[in-house]
């Protein structure tokens, strides 16, 4: 399935590259499959078209992709924009309180954390399903977190 939503994508950039959102889906499915250098090729892509391109979500991503390179400084530069711009989304916020956590900064890490459950407690109940996930995903890590 992957394949075939590949070849749409670069099709479709093939007939217009300045095809944002296709440059953003090939670089966040390059993300899901750990190809970080085509990952980054396509989101810089989209940065440098449309910095708020999906409703910011550009920021995420690259932050996101940051993070899996052990890039900490550039996730935190990332999601630090991109939290300002969305503040009540849980991905975001638990993926900034993973960067901050790989920081050593366990007090901001937990905090942004607390923040996801409560984004995700606060989002509209067709959503909740999806939002569930990094709601678990930031209670585990509280809990692994030192006690202040």
């Amino acid at each position: 399935m992957a394949k075939i939503r590949i070849r749409q994508f670069k099709s479709a950039v093939a007939i217009d590259p300045k095809e944002t959102d296709a440059h953003f889906q090939l670089g966040r499915i390059a993300l899901e499959q750990g190809r970080l250098k085509d990952a980054f090729e396509s989101l810089q892509t989209v940065l440098d078209q449309n910095e708020k391109h999906s409703s910011s979500e550009i920021l995420r991503e690259l932050g996101r992709m940051y993070l899996a390179a052990k890039q900490y400084e550039d996730a935190r530069r990332e999601l630090a924009m991109y939290i300002d711009r969305r503040p009540y989304d849980p991905e975001g916020l638990y993926y900034y309180g993973q960067t901050l956590e790989r920081l050593g900064d366990a007090t901001g890490a937990r905090e942004m954390y607390a923040r996801a459950v409560e984004a995700a407690r606060a989002t509209p109940r067709f959503r909740q399903r999806y939002t569930a996930k990094w709601s678990r995903l930031a209670q585990k890590q509280i809990a692994r977190l030192p006690r202040p």
